[in-house]
């Protein structure tokens, strides 16, 4: 080949070993790295700590050198349950959870006032409390109580979110948020909305008000605000360590009087969890819920409507159920006897020669088919040791059912408890037949756990007439 062609021939690509090659750098999330010297920054959300941390301190700051005018005290409480029920009724209940309708005017003025709180807009909120929800306790959950008290409380806010939250929260969006045109307003101008409710119309409206523009930017615009979202976080945290679970127990949700109190009305979290759409927060008319109130006010004027209130079948549902687990627990723990069908059988000969050869240190007595070692309960016995030793190797079926003494529930279950054997022939019939009464409604006859449950006056040992067994005679 001569050089002029040679040129025109493809060079041939040269391999390049595996071993050779540059190994491609994987980024982990920043989450998923420990906290170092050098890349903390990474990890801490500044929006978060500027608006939940730097400026509540200052406000604190501020507070202690500036004189408390009497007049922005009421502004100052007043503003305050004005922007917290706008922010629980337009932020949690309406959005979040779509509890109720309102017209435009009242969602206006929810999402305006409700940005007073720092904590986002009303879409990117609504998104992660329905993250909450959906994945309480798990590591999707964006503030979850599994990761420490202080993180459930504010550390989610000053942190930047794991992927998995993130992605928890695109997950919860839903179309009603992403397509609404409000929430889009209100997102694209959150921060102008959060600046103007949060400082300037507070100090705005004390210094034209008595002339203290200082004291309502501090008092009830700053101090305000962090009250606001410690009212929040304090749900997430204490909500979720301290108190009752009437209606679940699986998850971490709790009711507390107490936290109601401090957090304008929403301690009841195992019921809001349970019930998440209801536009109550309690079941009773008495709950502290300012947020209820509000809401049934404004549907007197026609300003809300499509209230959703839970079923009370629904909720007593739950109520009996978590009671019936709790019932359960506590019965496992007791010694109900050895189960009927699973005693051996005898015959009532086996039972008389067994009663027999082993009187001297052992006491079998029948009753009603059911052979009882009673030996360490005779010298127990109320009524005296000497009416058991008279029923030993015999059938005490009448004197225990009333002949002598018609003994109470308490000492059926006992007597159950001394099970041994079940006596063959007529006898066997007659409890096989007591077993099938029992037994006849199974779901209502058996615990959550499948164990049969023996009600008061249903010991296989209760039987309405005495009956006489003369082959165990």
């Amino acid at each position: 080949m001569d050089q002029s062609a040679a040129h025109l021939k493809k060079p041939t690509p040269q391999r390049v070993s595996v071993k050779t090659a540059p190994q491609l750098a994987v980024r982990r999330h920043i989450n998923e790295t420990h906290w170092t010297l050098w890349n903390f920054y990474r990890h801490v959300s500044w929006t978060g700590l500027l608006i939940t941390v730097l400026i509540p301190l200052l406000g604190v700051y501020w507070g202690l050198y500036t004189p408390l005018d009497l007049n922005t005290l009421r502004f100052s409480l007043a503003y305050y349950v004005l922007t917290t029920t706008a922010f629980l009724a337009g932020y949690h209940r309406l959005w979040a959870h779509r509890s109720f309708r309102a017209t435009i005017p009242v969602k206006l003025f929810y999402a305006c006032f409700g940005a007073s709180a720092g904590l986002g807009s009303a879409k990117s909120w609504a998104a992660m409390h329905r993250a909450h929800h959906r994945y309480i306790d798990t590591e999707k959950d964006p503030h979850s109580i599994r990761r420490g008290i202080w993180f459930a409380h504010m550390g989610w806010a000053l942190t930047k979110p794991h992927i998995k939250v993130r992605n928890s929260c695109k997950e919860c969006m839903g179309d009603d948020l992403e397509k609404d045109t409000l929430l889009e307003w209100q997102e694209r101008n959150y921060k102008e909305l959060m600046i103007l409710t949060t400082f300037l119309v507070p100090a705005m409206i004390a210094g034209l008000g008595w002339g203290d523009y200082f004291g309502g930017l501090v008092f009830a615009g700053i101090l305000r605000g962090a009250a606001l979202q410690q009212t929040t976080f304090i749900v997430n945290s204490l909500g979720h360590l301290f108190g009752t679970q009437p209606f679940d127990d699986r998850k971490s949700h709790r009711n507390n009087i107490v936290l109601s109190l401090l957090s304008f009305g929403e301690g009841m979290n195992n019921f809001h969890h349970e019930f998440s759409s209801d536009f109550r927060n309690g079941i009773h008319w008495y709950d502290f819920d300012p947020v209820k109130w509000h809401l049934v006010i404004m549907s007197w004027f026609g300003l809300v409507d499509n209230l959703y209130r839970t079923s009370d079948a629904a909720i007593y549902q739950c109520i009996i159920q978590q009671q019936q687990k709790l019932i359960d627990r506590k019965r496992s723990k007791l010694n109900w006897g050895m189960p009927i069908d699973q005693l051996p059988i005898i015959s009532p000969e086996e039972f008389r020669k067994l009663a027999k050869d082993e009187a001297p240190h052992r006491a079998l007595i029948a009753v009603a088919g059911i052979v009882h070692d009673v030996t360490p309960f005779i010298n127990d016995h109320p009524g005296g040791v000497a009416l058991i030793r008279t029923s030993i190797g015999k059938d005490a079926t009448s004197a225990f059912n009333g002949a002598v003494y018609d003994h109470s529930t308490a000492a059926h279950n006992l007597l159950a408890t001394m099970r041994v054997a079940v006596l063959s022939g007529g006898t066997e019939q007659i409890v096989w037949k007591q077993q099938q009464v029992e037994n006849k409604d199974v779901p209502l006859k058996q615990d959550s756990e499948g164990r049969k449950i023996v009600r008061t006056g249903e010991q296989a040992t209760i039987i309405k007439k005495p009956v006489r067994t003369a082959d165990a005679a």
